[in-house]
């Protein structure tokens, strides 16, 4: 197609155009799936720490005592105590101070009398092991 300006003829090619606007529309995909990724990555929180405890676990007549033996202290809130999937749920007579804290040389009491017992911490979901 001819194009008259001026007197002169002009060839109105626009074979150029599609090149830049094929470049400017894969950069611009480009940099919003960088930008979704870097926006997902960024967003993932930490796992949480799973609190280092080591137990002894004693027969006790038709209950079992958890006896922490060392590590870190952890509230018994943050505990639970399962045998073959189902909860334990603790003695009221298990020795536990005031604030509730599962401290070294604390016994915790069992409704249970299987030594099976696995230890999840709730907040991380964690297996303490």
């Amino acid at each position: 197609m001819l194009i008259m300006q001026r007197g002169r003829c002009l060839q109105a090619d626009e074979s150029g155009v599609s090149d830049v606007v094929g470049t400017v529309l894969m950069i611009t995909i480009t940099v919003l799936m960088a930008t979704i990724v870097a926006i997902a990555i960024f967003n993932l929180q930490p796992p949480m720490d799973i609190p280092h405890i080591d137990v002894d676990i004693e027969p006790n007549g038709s209950n079992v005592d958890v006896v922490h033996m060392g590590g870190e202290p952890v509230d018994v809130e943050e505990l639970k105590f399962m045998v073959h999937g189902q909860e334990i749920t603790i003695n009221n007579s298990s020795p536990l101070n005031s604030s509730n804290e599962w401290s070294i040389g604390t016994t915790i009491t069992l409704d249970t009398n299987n030594t099976d017992i696995n230890l999840i911490h709730k907040p991380s979901q964690g297996l303490i092991e």
